[in-house]
């Protein structure tokens, strides 16, 4: 950890308990001013922790506590249940490999310290932002649709696209499935045994 930060990113009392990891990208072109956008009174979003392009590990929110980095998901109350860690990049730069071994790092030590399994692990225990929020009547209206075209999203996924991101190629910004594989080896689960979505 580089640095502690909790002055402006908001923070609640957890609605459920911490079940996982779940991974972004802050939309950031650049290290500095993904730094001054947590710090700034205009920003409503947050997440726990934040990795620069060098690595560097920033907590932006007391990890006992949650962020509104998920929003409506397929699972409830993810803004607890998972613990928000994101690449300071956007959705077309992949994360570097300083961040990557950051972000795997980060995620093994939150996986020893709470113990979880492999079970915990394929349950959910590590998604990207874009595998669990979904659609509902406001995100649609925000986004400029009716009601009538909005319904036909609604509860479904599609809402974000970050970690993925949308390069042309089809590259990853960050990978999570090779997050998996690497976490996996950390904690010694067999490479057979590990899903890649």
């Amino acid at each position: 950890m580089r640095e502690r930060r909790h002055s402006r990113v908001l923070q609640s009392s957890l609605a459920a308990p911490r079940q996982g990891v779940m991974l972004h990208y802050d939309d950031s072109t650049r290290d500095d001013w993904a730094l001054a956008w947590f710090s700034d009174p205009r920003c409503t979003n947050g997440y726990t922790w934040l990795v620069l392009h060098d690595g560097s590990v920033i907590e932006l929110a007391d990890p006992a506590l949650r962020t509104p980095h998920a929003g409506a998901c397929l699972t409830p109350n993810a803004n607890s249940r998972f613990y928000g860690l994101s690449a300071a990049t956007d959705g077309l730069i992949p994360a570097t490999s300083a961040q990557m071994r950051a972000i795997t790092a980060t995620c093994v030590a939150l996986f020893r310290f709470h113990g979880w399994t492999l079970n915990s692990f394929d349950a959910g225990g590590l998604v990207g932002h874009d595998a669990e929020a979904i659609w509902t009547p406001a995100t649609t209206r925000a986004a400029g649709l009716t009601d009538e075209r909005g319904i036909a999203l609604w509860g479904k996924t599609g809402r974000k696209v970050d970690p993925t991101g949308v390069r042309r190629d089809g590259q990853s910004i960050i990978d999570i499935g090779k997050v998996r594989r690497s976490v996996a080896a950390a904690l010694n689960v067999p490479r057979e045994a590990v899903h890649d979505e």
